[in-house]
């Protein structure tokens, strides 16, 4: 969805915020969690209407390594979450939710966290404490996808603007009222928690 200038400045602002406290310590960001919000207009579950895919990258120095999460895709089953890793624009890892059935309920609130993590040499991507009307609760240890990249060695280089700018909705925009990213936070490995109020539109 748009971002208004805005609210671009506020979350680069707020972003700068965050890294000079880690480069004052000397922290490493080790983990980043996304709030999202999504309200859905009259959907059309014949067609799977509204599609909408997330894309969350660890640096922004790299394009070829991303996570995706993907939702209400007819490809995926007829519907539900899939979420995957993905390497050199191929799928390395991938989950697909239980939730086999199509988004039908006009107004629905879906709200979910991403999180993001480095652990050991791996990168991991999950999601979690997620609900729908249509879903339920959803999220959770069966939503976690894993990479390699040992050039990656911690998350100092992420931005929220890469992950909100990144939204696409790939079928039936029209019926998307609005999709939020409400909050990020960044942890350290010291222990430290910055939480970021990201300032977006409709």
């Amino acid at each position: 969805m748009p971002i208004t200038c805005t609210a671009r400045l506020l979350v680069i602002a707020a972003m700068a915020l965050g890294m000079s406290c880690c480069q004052a310590s000397e922290d490493k960001v080790w983990k980043i969690e996304e709030d999202w919000e999504m309200v859905i207009l009259q959907p059309d579950p014949q067609s799977n209407s509204p599609q909408v895919s997330f894309t969350t990258s660890p640096s922004t120095e790299v394009d070829d390594v991303y996570f995706q999460l993907q939702m209400n895709h007819s490809d995926s089953a007829g519907g539900g979450i899939h979420v995957a890793a993905v390497l050199d624009d191929k799928i390395v890892d991938e989950s697909q939710s239980d939730i086999r059935s199509a988004l039908s309920i006009d107004g629905d609130h879906v709200s979910w966290t991403t999180v993001m993590a480095v652990i050991d040499d791996r990168i991991c991507f999950a999601v979690k404490d997620g609900y729908g009307q249509d879903w339920g609760n959803f999220g959770g240890p069966e939503y976690v996808v894993r990479m390699q990249r040992r050039d990656i060695l911690d998350l100092s280089k992420y931005r929220p603007i890469n992950s909100l700018d990144s939204v696409d909705i790939n079928f039936g925009a029209n019926r998307i009222s609005s999709s939020k990213m409400l909050k990020v936070r960044l942890y350290y490995t010291s222990g430290n928690v910055v939480e970021l109020l990201v300032a977006e539109t409709p």
